[in-house]
């Protein structure tokens, strides 16, 4: 059951984040002054966060805001998926949803980025399976050898 994200998600949110393997320490702090900011003030500026439960379980998590200065388009800045939901279409259902409600709210891009490190391989695999296309990498942005992938797609 998708639902929207709730302060008392943080904590369970931010364990599974760090369970997956595949953020830093630094990322799982980043993300939690971005739930610390969506919820005092950043929701009444257009920001959305939604989270999917199943059988009371937490196991994944969106959050994606407008791009500022932009005609109608969006960035989704994290989606996560408990390890043992990877492959099993809880990503493309937290996708889609995202997708389909930026649509309601007319929007026409939505971007997003990654890592070009060989562990993030299925990821980028996975944005392009769902229709989004790389429209950029930038070299070394993360550190030496660690480009970032930006995905488009048209809505």
């Amino acid at each position: 059951m998708l639902r929207p994200t709730v302060p008392e998600d943080t904590p369970l949110l931010l364990a599974l984040t760090e369970q997956t393997g595949m953020f830093k320490p630094m990322e799982v702090q980043a993300l939690r002054e971005v739930f610390d900011d969506y919820f005092a003030f950043e929701r009444d500026n257009g920001h959305f966060g939604f989270t999917e439960e199943q059988d009371g379980r937490l196991v994944g998590f969106t959050y994606y805001a407008p791009a500022y200065m932009t005609d109608r388009s969006w960035y989704l800045y994290w989606i996560v998926v408990s390890k043992d939901q990877q492959g099993r279409g809880t990503g493309r259902v937290l996708l889609k949803a995202v997708e389909d409600h930026i649509r309601s709210l007319n929007g026409r891009l939505l971007f997003l980025e990654t890592s070009s490190m060989s562990h993030y391989e299925p990821t980028r695999r996975f944005y392009l399976k769902n229709g989004y296309e790389i429209t950029g990498v930038l070299k070394d942005f993360y550190s030496d050898g660690d480009d970032m992938v930006v995905f488009r797609k048209r809505l």
